[in-house]
């Protein structure tokens, strides 16, 4: 199965029963895996309204909300919800796009890949766990501990941000 699939198989068997979405290029193989998960999905206009639409869900529900969007200004867009969550502990699960791992920034470049941006390191000051899955075997470990640190103590929001050939890398 790939990673992407994987990730909507755990999150339907963990409980959750919506995912709140912007379908893109660098997060394709998500949204297909989305699509195919049965889960429901609501697909917003922009990132900022995907954000805040799981803020009021979790708050609602009392359940791990998801966001899933693509890379770069996808992700920078949801920015405003992620900060309003962390400041009020709210549970939220985001799941953004990358562009491939072969074309990832490395040394001085601003950016190599088309729609790359560093995410991780402009969230990780306002989540409470947040990694970048280089590798498809990761996913297991950082799926759990994302959960589990949305989800435990004092709640907060969560990022895994996954490169498009990770995505649809074979697990």
């Amino acid at each position: 199965m790939r990673v992407a699939d994987y990730i909507f198989q755990e999150l339907k068997a963990y409980g959750v029963k919506t995912v709140f979405v912007i379908v893109g290029g660098g997060s394709m193989h998500l949204n297909d895996a989305l699509k195919k998960s049965g889960l429901k999905f609501v697909c917003c206009h922009h990132e900022q309204a995907c954000a805040i639409a799981a803020e009021g869900y979790a708050r609602t529900c009392g359940q791990l909300a998801v966001v899933c969007v693509s890379s770069a200004p996808a992700g920078t867009n949801c920015l405003t919800g992620v900060i309003g969550q962390w400041t009020d502990s709210v549970p939220v699960l985001y799941l953004s796009g990358q562009v491939k791992t072969s074309t990832l920034k490395s040394g001085n470049l601003r950016q190599l890949g088309d729609q790359e941006i560093g995410i991780i390191d402009i969230v990780k000051s306002v989540t409470k766990y947040s990694k970048q899955i280089l590798k498809p075997e990761e996913i297991k470990e950082a799926l759990k501990k994302a959960i589990t640190e949305a989800t435990t103590g004092r709640f907060a929001p969560v990022w895994l941000d996954i490169p498009l050939d990770v995505q649809g890398a074979t697990i």
